[in-house]
């Protein structure tokens, strides 16, 4: 069958084809060629094949997927007809191998025609968009490429890109073609399928420098040829833009190469780009460099920031796990958490910074930096709150700030600070709109350009307030200042409402002055360390002292209960009197595991916690015996009539 297949290209010069009922077609004669023939072609059926194939286009993938499907389908369809004769076969077959072209026309955009051979039956079709053509006995001059590209797949098993080729159709404009033609065995029956695309015309590519009369004429040295679509075999069809490291001098902002035509116009001026200074790769029109950041300690810093972060998750897992632990329920593990939560949020706003000054970095990082804040800060004033309200003198009832009440407040500041986001961001939004640059470049102090967030006045405004509100949290710690709190919660609180408050001021002055003028690396290490010195510090002082008290606290306490009572003294006999607990006299400290001790301490704990507040509220006349110390609003009392009380005193003093 593969010698009917190569008699049946041989003869593709005759001409006859069928399209439908399509009757013998006219080869079209040189007078009537295309005009947008490569130049020096006088018929572009003469030589329209390229000598090279060009690589593949973006679609390539999706092409020898559709093209092998599409002959995976015919051999399949192929073998179920092996009883019937070829010419049956072939008319049985037709139909099909059509309606799976059209199938592959339709899901693909793009596609200029669909090819399928059965050399065993004598049958090849051709389906373009709108018309189709089945090959029969003989076949027209403008068909014999699509066939010989068929043809050329027959002998390889993973299929190949054929080169392009002129479509010489006299009834359309001339079109350059390529595409991808595969050849597939199922069940002993061999088909061939083909996906022809429109050549992607590139006078920057040296390939299709035969279409175009020669290659582009930009410097190879100083400048890079950029390809302008929709140029057809014209001429001129691209642009020279500089390359990295030259630069035009005086060119305005908006040049973006030297174009082709004034290019291809005098072919002995030459048109070069100056070279950057020697310290810079890249430069502006004016030869001034742009700034080269330093990617290692980028880098380093970045994983610096992604370890504390991680260790943040951490401790928020810790704090959730012993949320029990005496030193974490007093200090409210939801409040604990919500600050680590707003510590991770702080941390993020340097992750941010690591990428590219662009719209939705400055857009973004905002969101980051007062959410954070406003959960870590808020966090922490709201505790401070609730130890001035729970130690507060000249009262002499408890007042008593819930858990929940806590968190709603926190909630409020949080609707708050979003609100404040949102309408910050739908102003930028609508600046954007109208224009306005949120990045700029900036210049620093050794002439070197970069891109940076432009300063809005959005942003002292923001700064104003964070500074409020670290100033009101300071006045709630100096309120408190008398109030006894356990672990030293308060102090530790106060301290970090401090530090932030004097590294975030000196930061804020320091950028007002040197934001413009500083290297974007210096910026970043900046911006690193006040991460460190504030939401590290903050982790430091709130959840170190609580963890080291935790652990110092258990573990005093069970060597002070292994030197008081040794293990003789809980022989049988002898520890009668010292207790009632029958089982007492059985313990053995060396026989018990640190978690069986710590078990019995918290047990005791929790017996002289019970006993101390029964201690307290026994005969105290200003603590209420209703739940939480709260007192009546009021008192009820009853109203006598004008001179009930003289009636009772004369039947109390009569005999």
């Amino acid at each position: 069958m593969w010698r009917v297949w190569l008699l049946l290209v041989t003869l593709l010069g005759a001409a006859g084809a069928q399209e439908g009922k399509v009757g013998p077609q006219k080869k079209p004669s040189p007078q009537n060629a295309p005009s947008g023939a490569p130049p020096g072609a006088k018929n572009p059926c003469e030589s329209p094949v390229l000598d090279v194939t060009p690589k593949p286009p973006p679609t390539a993938v999706l092409d020898r997927e559709s093209a092998s499907n599409l002959a995976r389908s015919m051999s399949r369809l192929l073998a179920h007809q092996q009883e019937r004769s070829a010419q049956d076969r072939a008319g049985a077959l037709a139909p099909s191998a059509a309606a799976l072209a059209k199938k592959v026309i339709d899901e693909n955009n793009g596609i200029h025609a669909v090819g399928v051979g059965l050399p065993q039956i004598n049958l090849g079709l051709l389906h373009f968009r709108h018309h189709v053509v089945i090959f029969q006995n003989n076949n027209t001059a403008y068909l014999e490429h699509y066939w010989k590209a068929l043809a050329l797949s027959w002998n390889h098993t993973s299929g190949v890109w054929v080169p392009p080729f002129l479509e010489c159709n006299p009834h359309s404009t001339e079109i350059w073609l390529h595409g991808f033609a595969i050849a597939l065995t199922v069940e002993k029956q061999r088909a061939v399928a083909g996906i022809f695309r429109p050549l992607r015309l590139d006078q920057c590519d040296s390939m299709m420098a035969k279409l175009f009369g020669g290659p582009h004429r930009c410097d190879e040295e100083t400048t890079k040829c950029v390809s302008e679509e929709g140029r057809g075999f014209r001429r001129a069809g691209y642009r020279c833009e500089c390359r990295d490291g030259f630069y035009n001098p005086g060119a305005p902002p908006s040049w973006r190469g030297f174009p082709g035509e004034i290019v291809e116009l005098d072919p002995n001026d030459v048109h070069r780009c100056t070279a950057c200074p020697e310290q810079c790769n890249t430069c502006n029109s004016a030869g001034k460099c742009g700034v080269q950041r330093d990617p290692l300690v980028r880098g380093a810093l970045l994983a610096t920031q992604a370890a504390c972060m991680l260790i943040t998750v951490m401790m928020a897992a810790i704090v959730f796990k012993q949320r029990k632990c005496k030193t974490i329920a007093s200090g409210m593990w939801t409040i604990l958490e919500t600050i680590l939560l707003g510590t991770f949020l702080l941390y993020s706003t340097v992750v941010v910074r690591f990428f590219e000054p662009s719209v939705e970095q400055c857009l973004v990082e905002p969101w980051f930096r007062e959410l954070g804040f406003v959960v870590c800060y808020g966090a922490i004033i709201l505790k401070l709150y609730r130890h001035l309200i729970e130690f507060r003198t000249r009262k002499a009832h408890r007042w008593v700030v819930k858990d929940v009440d806590l968190l709603k407040y926190l909630l409020a500041m949080v609707v708050a600070v979003l609100c404040y986001l949102a309408a910050f961001t739908a102003s930028s939004l609508n600046f954007i709109r109208e224009q306005y640059k949120l990045v700029r470049t900036e210049e620093t102090s050794s002439g070197q350009l970069f891109l940076a967030c432009k300063p809005l006045w959005w942003d002292y405004v923001t700064e104003a307030g964070e500074m409020l509100i670290l100033v009101f949290g300071i006045h709630l710690s100096y309120a408190s200042r008398n109030a006894f709190t356990q672990f030293q919660e308060r102090r530790f609180l106060c301290a970090a409402i401090c530090v932030e408050a004097i590294v975030s001021g000196v930061f804020y002055v320091l950028r007002a002055f040197y934001v413009t003028t500083l290297h974007p690396d210096y910026m970043y290490l900046a911006y690193f360390v006040r991460s460190q010195l504030t939401s590290t510090v903050v982790i430091l002082l709130i959840f170190t002292p609580k963890l080291w008290y935790q652990h110092k606290q258990v573990r005093s306490l069970a060597q002070e209960f292994s030197c008081r009572l040794p293990v003789d003294a809980f022989r049988a006999g002898e520890a009668g009197a010292l207790t009632a607990d029958g089982d007492v006299a059985e313990l053995n400290l060396a026989d018990m595991n640190p978690e069986d001790i710590r078990a019995e301490l918290k047990r005791l704990y929790t017996q002289l916690e019970v006993l101390r507040n029964k201690t307290l509220r026994a005969d105290n006349p200003h603590i209420s015996k209703r739940r939480g110390g709260r007192k009546v609003a009021h008192r009820r009392f009853s109203l006598q009539k004008k001179g009930s009380r003289e009636k009772v005193r004369r039947l109390v003093s009569l005999p």
